[in-house]
């Protein structure tokens, strides 16, 4: 299976797993799963561990045994999500999430970023390593990645401080929707922070568009909240 093909996959079992229609999110990867595709069976997996899907209990065995089987054989997302998910923590998640992260797991290279940045894990605190990493899952385009990315070079850690470059992968992350790096950026052209330009039209620009996708998080976290509320009271 392709990139292409795996992201658009991707893509149209998130609109159904928001309808929670985990039966024809199996039929949507089926073709690909008779074929014994290996990536296609390791993020079948994925979408339903880490989604919190529980379709009784030998489809939860089923599932996990999959991942368990495909993060063994080195697919790299899978190893991510049997370490995150099932190890947890400790030397053998730690030196898996490494694995899968050289294997070119995007959230993996992110994730080992945050393992260097704050030492967090049986390995070393290394600033350097912590933006190697981060730029890897960056220039990949995962928000999140660059928006660390960023401020790790806005503040000069683990690399030379540089707030050019740091506002640019701030405002790639932003455009994406992440709200950490709108606040970020409202904050850094308000007071004129770390080498950032001074610019009231600006600040209040990003301080805006925080404050909409805020509101928006949070009606989805009702909204979500309300849901569980409805499944409780019907026994599910």
């Amino acid at each position: 299976m392709d990139e292409s093909t795996k992201n658009q996959l991707i893509k149209a079992s998130d609109l159904l797993i928001d309808a929670d229609n985990w039966a024809s999110v199996e039929l949507l990867w089926k073709p690909y799963l008779d074929q014994g595709d290996l990536e296609a069976r390791a993020q079948l997996a994925c979408l339903y561990v880490n989604n919190g899907f529980d379709e009784g209990e030998e489809k939860n065995h089923q599932m996990e045994s999959l991942l368990r089987e495909t993060a063994e054989v080195g697919q790299p997302d899978a190893m991510y999500w049997f370490a995150f998910n099932v190890l947890r923590d400790g030397i053998e998640h730690d030196e898996m999430v490494k694995r899968a992260a050289e294997r070119g797991c995007i959230e993996a290279q992110r994730n080992l970023g945050v393992c260097y940045a704050t030492g967090d894990w049986t390995g070393p605190t290394d600033q350097a390593l912590a933006v190697q990493w981060y730029r890897r899952a960056a220039e990949r385009g995962h928000d999140d990645a660059q928006y660390d990315l960023g401020f790790m070079i806005i503040l000069g850690e683990g690399t030379r401080a540089d707030a050019t470059e740091g506002l640019r992968w701030l405002h790639l992350s932003a455009e994406q929707g992440n709200i950490d790096a709108m606040r970020l950026l409202a904050d850094l052209y308000e007071h004129g922070s770390y080498g950032a330009p001074q610019d009231a039209t600006k600040a209040a620009q990003w301080q805006r568009r925080y404050d909409e996708a805020y509101a928006v998080l949070e009606n989805q976290a009702q909204e979500m909240q309300k849901r569980i509320r409805e499944n409780e009271s019907e026994g599910k």
